[in-house]
């Protein structure tokens, strides 16, 4: 295999110890990885240096937490509501045979006043 130049300097790449698919330049430091390209039309074998990039800059966005309304999927509101709702549609549906049981029941009782 013949011997990798940078370039950008000209200068003697070598591999890198803790990863042999990158070469480091021995003047200017910068790395590369190489890939080796075989041309199927003229049966060469050519390598292909990629730069790398030194570093990504990254900085973590906190996350702000939302705030909290009671509407949420389990929030103390929604419940409340939900409550009232089914106590009011029991109402509704069940209220009128409700009554009338009730003044079935109280129409033959007779108080002391009524008397």
């Amino acid at each position: 295999m013949k011997e990798l130049t940078c370039p950008s300097c000209g200068g003697k790449l070598e591999a890198d110890r803790k990863n042999p698919n990158i070469e480091v330049c021995r003047q200017c430091s910068k790395t590369y990885t190489f890939q080796k390209i075989h041309s199927e039309a003229t049966g060469e074998a050519k390598l292909r240096l990629t730069p790398v990039p030194d570093r990504i800059a990254y900085e973590p966005v906190e996350k702000k937490e939302r705030k909290k309304t009671g509407w949420e999927p389990y929030g103390w509101k929604r419940g409340v509501a939900l409550t009232i709702l089914f106590f009011v549609l029991m109402f509704i549906m069940y209220g009128p045979k409700v009554y009338e049981r009730y003044q079935m029941d109280h129409a033959s009782v007779t108080t002391e006043a009524q008397e």
